[in-house]
Formats: C-alpha cells, sequence, structure tokens
C-alpha cells in the first residue's frame, strides 16, 4: 500500500476486530479476536528515506513530501522530536497550500494542531508558493509552530495574500527557533504581517535575510509583524515596508517585552502612524540593541511619530546602542532621527547622520518627550528642518525630561545657536569626540578616518 494509505488509517489509531468492529472498553485487545492494531502516524514512516532522527531525518524530495507532511500535522501529528531535511529544490507551483500546522477552532486556539519537530532545509530552496485569500488567517509555508526548529532554509517566489497573522515562512511560531534562513517574498495582509513570521511568542530568529515586499494595515514588520514575550529576534531586512495605518517597522511592526538585536535595515519603509527604520512601536518592557537603519522612512500621519530606528518607545522599554544613516520625513508632526516619541522609556548610545523633515516637531534625536523619559549620550550630524518647534536634538521636551553627554554638528545640523551640545564639524570627526562619548565609563565609542566620514561610531 503506498503511504497516503497509511498516513490516513494511522492517523487515527483504529483498533479493528476481525468482525471489522471495534473493541469497547474492557476488551482483551491480546486476544485472537483482535487480528489488526493501527498506530499513530507518527510511527508511521512516511517518507523513503531516513527514520526520523537527528542522525537519519525524514527526507523530503518532492512537493508531494511536503503536502504528506502538511496533511499528516493538520491530522493532529505534531512530529516532536522528530527531524525532516530537505534533499533538493521543491516547487510548490500549482498546488493549492495548506500550511503545516493548524491554528484552532477560535481566537484562543482550540484544538490547536502545530508542528513542534525540526525541519533543516539543508541549504536548499522551496520556491512558487501561492496563496491568495483576504479571509483567511494564519497563512504562510508553516501556519503554526511550537517548540519547532526550523533552519537553512531558502524560500523563493512566495507571493500570500490572508487577512491576519501572516509570515513568508511562519504565520505563527511560538517558543521556535529559527536560523540561516533567507526569504524573497510578496506579502499583503491586514494585521500581523511579518518577512519571516506573522506573530512571534519566544523563541529566536538569527543570522536570517528578507527580500521583496511586504505590506499591511497594522503591526507590518520586514523580520516579524509582532515580537511578543520572551522572543528575542536578529537578523537583515531588505524588503520594501509598507502600513497602511499603524505600527510599521523594518524588521518589526511592533514589539512587546521581546528583544531585537543585531538587526539591520536596508528597505525602504512607509507608514501612517508610529513608523520606525527597525521597529514601529516598543512597549512592555522593549529592549532594542546594536541595531541600524539604513534606508529612507516616510510617514504621512498627522502626528506621525516617525523615528529612523523607533517610532515609539513607551512602557519600561531601552534603546541602546543604535544609529540611523537614512532620512526621515513626515507630510505631518513629529520625526526625529532616532525615535519619533518616547514615554517611560530610556535611550542611551545612539546617533543620527540622516536628514529629518516634517512639518512640526523635528528633533535630531527625538520628536516628542513624554513623562519619565531618560536620554543619555548620543549626536546627531544630520541636517534638521527648522520649523516652530524643531531642534538639533529633543524637539518637543518636558521639564521632567533627563539627558546628558548630547551634542549635534553645529555646521550641519544646527537648528539654533541657543541650543547646548553644539560641536564643530571637525571636533565632532575627532577622536576627542570619541572618548567625551565613552565618558570615561564606556569603551564602545571610537573613530576612524576611514569609517563614518570620520565622526564617531559604535563598536561593539
Amino acid at each position: 500500500m503506498n503511504r497516503w494509505f497509511w498516513a490516513l488509517l494511522g492517523t487515527f489509531a483504529l483498533f479493528v476486530g476481525c468482525d471489522g468492529s471495534k473493541p469497547t472498553e474492557g476488551d482483551d485487545l491480546s486476544s485472537s479476536s483482535v487480528s489488526i492494531i493501527f498506530i499513530s502516524s507518527a510511527e508511521v514512516n512516511q517518507w523513503n528515506q531516513g527514520n526520523g532522527t537527528e542522525e537519519s531525518p525524514y527526507m523530503i524530495n518532492s512537493a508531494d513530501d511536503l503536502v504528506a507532511l502538511s496533511n499528516a500535522v493538520s491530522q493532529g501529528v505534531t512530529y516532536a522530536g522528530t527531524f525532516f531535511k530537505l534533499g533538493g529544490n521543491i516547487s510548490l507551483s500549482g498546488l493549492s497550500w495548506t500550511p503545516i500546522g493548524v491554528w484552532g477552532e477560535d481566537d484562543l486556539g482550540w484544538k490547536n494542531k502545530p508542528f513542534r519537530g525540526s525541519f533543516d532545509g539543508g541549504g536548499f530552496t522551496i520556491s512558487n508558493l501561492t496563496m491568495n485569500n483576504t479571509s483567511v488567517n494564519y497563512v504562510g509555508l508553516f501556519g503554526l509552530t511550537k517548540q519547532a526548529v526550523i533552519k537553512n532554509l531558502k524560500l523563493e517566489s512566495i507571493s500570500l495574500s490572508a487577512n491576519k497573522i501572516l509570515g513568508g515562512l511562519v504565520a505563527k511560531a511560538d517558543s521556535t527557533s529559527i536560523s540561516d534562513c533567507e526569504l524573497s517574498v510578496s506579502l499583503i495582509g491586514q494585521e500581523r504581517v511579518g518577512g519571516i513570521v506573522g506573530e512571534m511568542i519566544a523563541g529566536s530568529i538569527t543570522n536570517s535575510i528578507v527580500s521583496g515586499s511586504v505590506e499591511g494595515k497594522s503591526t507590518v514588520g520586514g523580520l516579524v509583524g509582532l515580537i511578543g514575550s520572551s522572543a528575542t529576534v536578529s537578523g537583515t531586512n531588505q524588503a520594501t515596508v509598507t502600513g497602511t495605518l499603524q505600527n510599521t517597522g523594518g524588521i518589526s511592526g511592533t514589539v512587546s517585552g521581546g528583544i531585537i538585536t543585531e538587526a539591520i535595515n536596508q528597505g525602504l519603509v512607509s507608514g501612517i502612524l508610529n513608523v520606525g527604520g527597525i521597529v514601529g512601536n516598543v512597549t512592555m518592557a522593549g529592549q532594542i540593541s546594536w541595531v541600524s537603519n539604513q534606508a529612507s522612512i516616510t510617514a504621512s500621519g498627522t502626528n506621525s511619530f516617525v523615528g529612523g530606528v523607533v517610532g515609539d518607545l513607551a512602557s519600561s522599554s531601552v534603546l541602546e546602542a543604535s544609529y540611523n544613516l537614512g532620512d526621515v520625513s513626515s507630510t505631518g508632526n513629529y520625526a526625529a532621527g532616532i525615535v519619533g516619541k518616547m514615554t517611560s522609556s530610556e535611550i542611551r548610545d545612539v546617533f543620527n547622520h540622516g536628514k529629518v523633515s516634517a512639518t512640526d516637531y523635528v528633533g535630531g534625536l527625538v520628536g516628542k518627550c513624554g513623562e519619565n523619559v531618560k536620554i543619555n549620550t548620543g549626536y546627531n550630524k544630520g541636517s534638521v528642518t527648522v520649523t516652530k518647534n524643531s531642534a538639533s536634538l529633543l524637539a518637543e521636551t518636558l521639564s521632567t525630561t533627563e539627558f546628558s553627554n548630547l551634542f549635534y554638528d553645529n555646521v550641519l545640523a544646527l537648528v539654533s545657536s541657543s541650543e547646548a551640545g553644539g560641536v564643530s564639524s571637525v571636533e565632532m570627526a575627532s577622536a576627542t569626540m570619541a572618548a567625551t562619548l565613552n565618558n570615561g565609563t564606556k569603551t564602545i565609542w571610537t573613530s576612524s578616518a576611514t569609517e563614518m566620514g570620520g565622526y564617531p561610531y559604535l563598536l561593539k
């Protein structure tokens, strides 16, 4: 019999008697009245190669093999502790795809069926996956993963349109490790849309890259739509990211209790409200460190809160050791080289080289400082549009705003000579300035005539 037959029957773990009846409670299953016992399909080898161990993984050699995996997981086989590996490039062209792993029957995930195994791409490519249904949720190559591992995988020509929770690789990743993946995608959704993952809780993404385009209404990111508690994300985005409402970022739309570190955005980012080169909105004690934006960031909201690194930084969140090189602009108010708006949060060790422009409240580093903010150590050399409420460093502050060790180039970034912290271009591009930024307590600031035009930069 072929593997499809065994996969279908094995899933139900049927026990069949000689007369074709199912045994009832109390039946002696060891007696001669029972002639056939079907075990779960997790124990049936549906693949032609391997035995599912790390040393000898099940080999995925064809589109049929991927469909078999999807079907089995949809029937409730999680493959926890089971290993899979691609044996070659696979095209899914022309297939009606069902994501591997299924979200449950309601918003709480009743009867979830996640993939819990390990999937090694082996450096090979899965291509030509297409889905177009704007009424469905949890769309991606994988729909739902939990405590899974996905690595060494390339995805090309991935074109997906859905409603919410849409990811090029995984729609929703829970406690999942993703590493060394490369994706080329075209994604369009409504909410929680990410080039790699739509929504991520715990787990990690490392050494992965996205190109193409990612578009959504809310919580849209080049790598991840929503980064939740205990999740850590690093990698590079080269995709164009577009948000049509709020929370749009080159790496993530929203970070809520998660971490982004060692990430680079090189893709154009545009949105309406809370727009950032790295993150649109950081809340719930999020942490952003050692990141850089290298592309233009634009916003069009009335009060847009757009930043070269973060749009809105709030709720005990921290941004540190980060910088922006791209131009930042808004057709409305509140644009800044680093953070558009911050409340109850902290910034330390940052710099901006990008041009910043908006209708009003334009800041070289921060656009709006709300309650309980601290800004310690950084500089701006990017030009700032002169408006009624613009500043070379902090556009809008409160009497409680705490800031120290901040500087700006008083030739290139000067808004008003009355601002404190002005330094000449020559002095700014000197080893002396790097020492000043280190302030005798750090070693992360340095300078070189061949790096950043001689201006200080961060060295981990």
